[in-house]
């Protein structure tokens, strides 16, 4: 049995060791040859879910199981003398379903493999297993097209299926880029936040800019928020690798999609789409706890507990909560962020789900700034120390999210499902900045300047509605899949500012971060509200054309909207909107054998230009950003390694230009400038990408980009974004008497960047990491990141705005429980 304890988050790591220790006190007792004694069972049948959990914890052995994965198998009645682990293959009779032990030595449950020839056709027979007290009869269990897209509990650096287009289907099946960092990667690494996730994945790279809201490029182009989706849903994300970060440990994964989004988000630019995937509950009782400490008084603490709530397992609840406190290798920022998150699903009846949850977290930090670290005029290096901040002691920042989701779904007749989610978020931003920034004059020394206090506050509401049906149909010789849908975003952001003080000259080499006393917030006198709003219609299907040949079909028709006031004044700031604007999407997949494919898609996005008018009058069309793609795909290994590799190539034509033969000739409400649909913007590139088990015990995840960016002029789109980009992250569980080891380590390197004068050489960062399994409910994990202590620049500015130091050398040790 578990214990259930309540946990405060300031006392969770002492509460979760009493709680763990007690729990593993009831376990169950080994006999003398090491394996888990028989015991009576007398389990009738049952959902399979249910007998699982019952199994599990009437023994003390930890089950983990995908709630969908059980979803409507039937066990049959488990009665007799068995193990724990006879007695959950018993229960497994006949569902197609396989159990697998972990990497952490718990259970997993996964999809069968086929059954092996029978004796007789001259494969080899398996040696017979010892006999329980009640021996059990051979099963034959052929392996079923259902897979789950989970990746907790798996072990793995990838996943059997995507969920991002909500028509589930394999990476090899879909025919674009897309990466897959699972639960194991980023507890392997310590993702802690998305912005740590995307720092790992293919083809990104981190942009300096929006005065601290900094973003990321992927392929040329920056990945906007509305680019970032919750379980398939727009809206619940706001600036969630800048202002808000975004806490990991609610996700079971990150699915990253290279290029135009054209059926997911419809509007933006051609860069790629971020789908984060909540946890669900479980169908067992589970309750899992880390501690972590780390360099600059770095604290984490995680806990994680849930299962079925009734005995028929028809209701089941999760809660996870997470508390950061850390300093940073920056002086004066110190972060504390505690995040709680709850949801809980109940099968209402046959074939329908319900599923409600709940988040809330902050993020307060002090010492914060929205500027770097400045360079010489000519782009040289200041050789300031990594830890230098040019902030004052009272800065800070302080964001907070709530938000709460619900889903209905129902499973018709075949794999026909019906989904309406609904999120709804509130987030706030608080900031109070005393800002130095300036490039410095190599002869003079002179340039920096106090640029003033600050003071910004930004609330923000956010409604994405979403409703689809998947589904698939025999016709014509083929299987054929579809999916259609609707989707509603709002979006309503205010923000408020005031400034007071004066500018000064400041010394970088000396700088003074008590110079100025904190000052008292002024009414705020600036501020404007502002409303997106987006609704699409989309739709797509998975066609067999012949036994190897599919065809992707589909597009999303855009309705977009935006709307700007003074807040004080009440007087229109901006507005424009684009009406039925069309992204279509279409792919051909054709299955060389069972295991390699070859691809090749285009899709599409667009960007509203309305805002700009022609000197007839009339309003710029769209921006229309076309990403053609086309490579070759691969499943080996029995599916337990992706691969691929790919070119692309991406155009954003009818680009808004001013128009210098008639400057000031049409007056508007932001410029008088007249504006015309002339520039187009070019890149392209190759991707290579491996994820999953290359050898028993060995998994691995990552990838190589080249990339070349050009407008009109042959200039560089984003010139802080590498030619070439390396990511790698392995992990290999030692064999034998080694095996309570396992070793890994992250390679992340880049060719030259610049912005400006300012220079990023090309450089190599190195992590390692080593685990121990202390036992089957106990492991501690060291990480240790940049072993060379490399310097480096993480993000790129101009010499005024500055730049950002990479982390020096650090270390991280995560003690992890299991019950």
């Amino acid at each position: 049995m578990l214990l259930h304890c309540p946990l405060p988050l300031r006392a969770l790591a002492a509460a979760a060791l009493a709680c763990a220790l007690g729990a593993q006190a009831q376990t169950l007792t080994p006999d003398a040859s090491g394996a888990a004694a028989p015991r009576s069972y007398d389990l009738p049948a049952q959902p399979l879910g249910s007998v699982l959990a019952r199994i599990g914890a009437g023994s003390g052995q930890q089950i983990s199981i995908d709630a969908e994965l059980v979803r409507g198998r039937t066990a049959p009645a488990v009665r007799g003398s068995y193990t724990p682990e006879q007695a959950a293959r018993a229960a497994l009779q006949g569902s197609g379903l396989e159990l697998v032990r972990t990497g952490s030595g718990s259970w997993g449950l996964r999809v069968a493999a086929p059954a092996p020839a029978p004796a007789g056709t001259g494969a080899a027979a398996r040696p017979a297993a010892p006999a329980p007290a009640q021996a059990l009869a051979p099963v034959q269990v052929t392996a079923q097209a259902i897979v789950s897209p989970t990746t907790e509990q798996t072990g793995s650096y990838t996943t059997r299926a995507l969920s991002i287009g909500k028509m589930e289907q394999s990476i090899r099946e879909t025919p674009q880029s897309v990466t897959v960092v699972t639960r194991q990667q980023m507890d392997d690494q310590n993702l802690s936040t998305v912005e740590d996730v995307i720092a790992q994945t293919t083809g990104t790279s981190k942009s300096q800019r929006n005065y601290g809201a900094h973003v990321y490029m992927m392929r040329g182009y920056e990945i906007p928020d509305a680019n970032y989706l919750i379980d398939g849903v727009a809206g619940g994300a706001y600036s969630p690798t800048g202002w808000v970060p975004m806490d990991t440990a609610i996700f079971d994964r990150v699915e990253v999609l290279r290029g135009a989004g054209a059926l997911a988000v419809g509007a933006g630019d051609p860069s790629g789409v971020v789908n984060m995937v909540r946890k669900r509950p479980r169908a067992d009782r589970h309750f899992d706890v880390a501690q972590s400490i780390g360099s600059w008084s770095h604290l984490r603490t995680e806990i994680d507990g849930g299962g079925t709530l009734n005995e028929a397992g028809t209701v089941r609840g999760r809660v996870v909560a997470a508390y950061t406190d850390r300093h940073s290798f920056i002086d004066l920022v110190h972060t504390r962020a505690p995040m709680l998150y709850g949801v809980i699903e109940a099968d209402l009846g046959a074939g329908t789900k319900a599923t409600a949850g709940y988040r809330h977290q902050q993020s307060d930090i002090d010492g914060y700034t929205i500027f770097g670290l400045p360079s010489y005029a000519n782009g040289a290096s200041l050789g300031l120390p990594r830890s230098t901040s040019l902030g004052q002691r009272w800065n800070r920042s302080d964001a907070q999210v709530d938000d709460v989701f619900g889903e209905l779904e129902h499973r018709m007749g075949g794999d026909w499902v019906a989904r309406l989610t609904l999120n709804r978020s509130k987030t706030t931003v608080d900031q109070t900045l005393g800002s130095a920034r300036g490039a410095i004059d190599p002869d003079t020394l002179q340039g920096l300047r106090y640029t003033g206090n600050d003071f910004i506050a930004r609330d923000i509401d956010a409604t994405g509605l979403d409703a689809s049906v998947t589904g698939s149909f025999q016709a014509l010789g083929g299987t054929h899949k579809v999916m259609f849908g609707a989707s509603w975003t709002q979006q309503d952001v205010l923000t408020r500012s005031a400034s007071s003080g004066q500018s000064a000259p400041m010394d970088p080499w000396h700088f003074d971060h008590s110079r100025y006393p904190e000052p008292v917030a002024p009414a705020y006198d600036n501020g404007s509200q502002d409303r997106r709003q987006m609704l699409g219609l989309y739709g797509s299907g998975r066609l067999q054309l012949a036994e190897r040949l599919h065809l992707h079909l589909g597009g999303r028709l855009n309705w977009y909207k935006f709307l700007s006031d003074d807040h004080y004044s009440g007087a229109l700031l901006n507005e424009y909107r684009q009406n039925g604007q069309f992204t279509p999407y279409a792919g051909l997949v054709y299955d060389i054998d069972t295991r390699w494919s070859a691809y090749a898609s285009y899709t599409s996005t667009f960007v509203p230009q309305s805002q700009y008018a022609t000197v007839q009058g009339g309003r710029l069309k769209p921006a229309v950003g076309s990403n053609y793609e086309a490579g070759i795909k691969g499943e080996l290994f029995e599916r337990r390694l992706n691969v691929a590799v790919s070119v692309f190539n991406i155009k954003k034509r009818d680009v808004a230009v001013l128009d210098l033969g008639n400057e000031g000739l049409c007056p508007g409400l932001t410029t008088n400038d007249c504006y015309r649909n002339a520039s187009v913007l070019r890149s392209k590139g190759l991707d290579i990408e491996m994820g999953g088990e290359i050898a028993r015990g060995w998994q691995i995840a990552g990838g190589y980009t080249w990339l070349t960016t050009r407008d009109d002029e042959g200039s560089s789109l984003s010139t802080d974004t590498p030619r070439s980009l390396l990511r790698v992250s392995t992990s290999y569980a030692l064999p034998g008497e080694w095996s309570a080891w396992t070793l890994g380590a992250n390679l992340s390197a880049q060719s030259r960047a610049y912005v400006d004068t300012v220079q990023n050489p090309g450089h190599a960062v190195l992590d390692l990491r080593a685990s121990y399994r202390i036992n089957r409910n106990w492991s501690a994990t060291l990480n240790i990141g940049n072993v060379t202590d490399k310097i480096y620049w993480a993000a790129l500015g101009s010499a005024r705005n500055g730049a950002y130091y990479g982390m020096p050398r650090h270390a991280m040790l995560t003690l992890r429980g299991s019950f």
